[in-house]
């Protein structure tokens, strides 16, 4: 019976050691998990759902600089439909497009309820362009006969969200909630597509 004991003993001490070792993993899971929970209970999610520049998504609130001296921000203009235009003030194809709004398209996107924000790029994208205020003026008419039509700067970081790849004329349709309903390159050339998604949107609110 002695020779037994010291068996016994170590088989006991395995068992104790497999024990505390399995503690130690539940406690570093345990840990871990709610080390998770709290990192994602702290991110900036936004209620109507996660936050980013796809369709769908919440659209991610940037301070607004106007060109008439206030400030402001992207969540500023919810409640309505906003048109977000990320421009380079000398891109031509900007200074093309924005005649052909104020001629064309600006009553179109009016009747369709939406605001035309035009934003430029942080620092014109590291190119010498015009001002915002003065690409209104010289390409927009100055905004003055458009009163739905604003012109702002922005900042880097804001500039770098929604134009990661420093395209010279990117587009946003931001519904009344938030949430982004459309995108595109090149509003000249595709600015009949934001104005069907615009009236689809007022169509679907109207019956909502």
């Amino acid at each position: 019976m002695r020779n037994r004991k010291p068996g016994r003993r170590r088989k006991r001490g395995s068992e104790k050691l497999l024990l505390v070792s399995f503690g130690v993993l539940v406690v570093l899971v345990a840990a871990g998990v709610g080390a998770y929970a709290l990192h994602n209970h702290q991110q900036p999610v936004n209620a109507t759902g996660s936050i980013g520049i796809n369709a769908g998504d919440a659209a991610p609130d940037i301070p607004i600089y106007l060109t008439n001296g206030t400030s402001t921000s992207l969540s500023g203009f919810h409640g309505g439909a906003v048109l977000v235009w990320m421009v380079a003030t000398w891109c031509p194809g900007c200074q093309e497009t924005a005649p052909l709004i104020a001629s064309q398209y600006y009553s179109q996107l009016r009747s369709a309820g939406v605001t035309l924000l035009t934003v430029e790029d942080y620092n014109d994208l590291g190119y010498s362009g015009p001002t915002m205020a003065q690409f209104a003026s010289q390409y927009a008419g100055g905004g003055s006969s458009h009163p739905g039509w604003l012109f702002a700067d922005t900042s880097q970081s804001a500039t770098y969200t929604y134009n990661p790849q420093a395209d010279l004329d990117i587009w946003y349709l931001i519904g009344p909630s938030g949430r982004i309903v459309t995108s595109g390159l090149n509003l000249g050339t595709t600015i009949q597509s934001a104005i069907t998604a615009a009236d689809d949107l007022q169509t679907a609110t109207a019956s909502g």
